[in-house]
């Protein structure tokens, strides 16, 4: 099963992953509540206290090699792989009442917070469908994907260190199970209080 999903697909879901959150509950759009305190900032990757993505894909590809696209597919694998560490190494989160921006290095991404699906184009020929709203104290966004892929992540603020804490689960028809990784940030100011 692994053999038939395109590398791009596990690319572009990873990528998409790594530049913005994600998650399911099935909740009305009318129930979401944005948290007492934020997660407004500047968040810079922990590698010490992330886990790579990389050694997941690894876990569920095993020893064999990543299936290639034949003819003319995207440019150079490892330049997307490059992109999505990029994306990945951090970014600023500025919330409303009603909507949270995420901004990386090269795009911004602005979601309602109510739970409302939004189709947000994230490159010339491809758009995705996204989905956010708070619950507990935390930020929920789901992307569905080509290919049947759902990414979720799960912004939540550690109150003792002050990290951002990121579950990311990628889940689908096309991959054998479930692949979850967890990402630690720290503010761009360690010592500043939130």
């Amino acid at each position: 099963m692994w053999k038939a999903m395109p590398r791009q697909w596990l690319l572009a879901a990873v990528f998409l992953v790594a530049a913005g959150p994600a998650a399911a509950t099935g909740q009305e759009a009318n129930e979401s509540v944005a948290p007492s305190s934020g997660l407004g900032g500047d968040w810079f990757l922990n590698r010490a206290l992330s886990d790579d993505p990389d050694d997941q894909l690894r876990t569920v590809r095993g020893a064999a090699p990543p299936p290639r696209r034949m003819g003319g597919g995207r440019p150079s694998d490892s330049s997307s792989l490059d992109a999505v560490r990029r994306a990945m190494e951090g970014f600023v989160i500025n919330q409303t009442d009603s909507t949270v921006t995420i901004t990386y290095p090269d795009r911004e991404l602005v979601l309602f917070t109510d739970g409302r699906k939004q189709k947000i184009q994230i490159s010339d020929d491809r758009e995705a469908e996204y989905r956010a709203w708070w619950e507990a104290g935390q930020l929920f966004i789901e992307r569905k994907l080509d290919g049947g892929v759902t990414a979720t992540e799960q912004y939540s603020l550690q109150g003792g260190t002050g990290r951002l804490h990121v579950l990311t689960r990628l889940e689908g028809d096309p991959l054998p199970r479930t692949i979850s990784f967890m990402r630690v940030y720290d503010p761009s100011e360690p010592n500043s209080e939130r």
